[in-house]
């Protein structure tokens, strides 16, 4: 069994038009894809039978319980990430502007604010003859880097010892990027001829280099 990842340092270079001719001349039998934040292998795969979804749950979200309110805005004072706002006598906790950093529910007297889960996207595993594992993050959601990795991990049980296993990796050098090289063998590289292009091909070769 071969992984290759398939990355370009820089979005908008080809890479997933790459990933699917690789997929089709190797008659890849699994492959992903890990850009959760804007996947579209998906398009392409002409694959309908999903087998599994499910929700993915990232940081805890702050809630305010109004019926232990004061509203004293304690809360409010503290929030660095200006999440919480006073709106028609009432605070309330922007979901988006949440950090889930704890602060608002430790300095408040009345213990009024609790944390609750938070659904951030979903994963989606299509499974007929081939198997194609890939997910989507909500908008304004963040640890896509662990969503990556249940990406990968609801594929390997799929992935037999003669199969070469195709990944559409996301763009950048960041978190997502680092959690889809784990455990691949080769990383093909996509670039364009643009400065940009060759500036984050630098930056990507050097982030590669790191993992050997």
């Amino acid at each position: 069994m071969k992984k290759i990842l398939i990355l370009s340092g820089k979005g908008g270079t080809g890479k997933t038009t790459v990933a699917s001719n690789f997929i089709n001349i190797s008659k890849a039998r699994v492959f992903s894809d890990c850009d959760v934040e804007a996947p579209n292998l998906h398009l392409v795969s002409m694959l309908s039978n999903v087998q599994n979804r499910e929700n993915y749950y990232g940081l805890d979200k702050s809630v305010i319980n109004q019926d232990k309110c004061i509203q004293c805005g304690i809360c409010q004072s503290y929030c660095r990430f200006n999440a919480i706002s006073f709106v028609n006598g009432t605070y309330l906790i922007d979901p988006h502007m949440c950090e889930g950093c704890g602060v608002c529910n430790y300095v408040c007297p009345e213990k009024a604010i609790d944390f609750v889960k938070s659904v951030d996207g979903e994963t989606m595993l299509y499974k007929e003859d081939k198997v194609f594992s890939t997910a989507t993050l909500k908008m304004g959601s963040g640890n896509s880097g662990l969503l990556v990795t249940k990406v990968k991990k609801q594929m390997q049980d799929y992935i037999k010892d003669d199969d070469l296993v195709i990944i559409d990796g996301p763009p950048g050098i960041g978190c997502p990027v680092i959690a889809s090289m784990s455990g691949v063998d080769l990383i093909l590289l996509v670039a364009e001829p643009s400065v940009s292009g060759i500036s984050d091909l630098q930056r990507i070769i050097k982030t590669a280099a790191s993992f050997h």
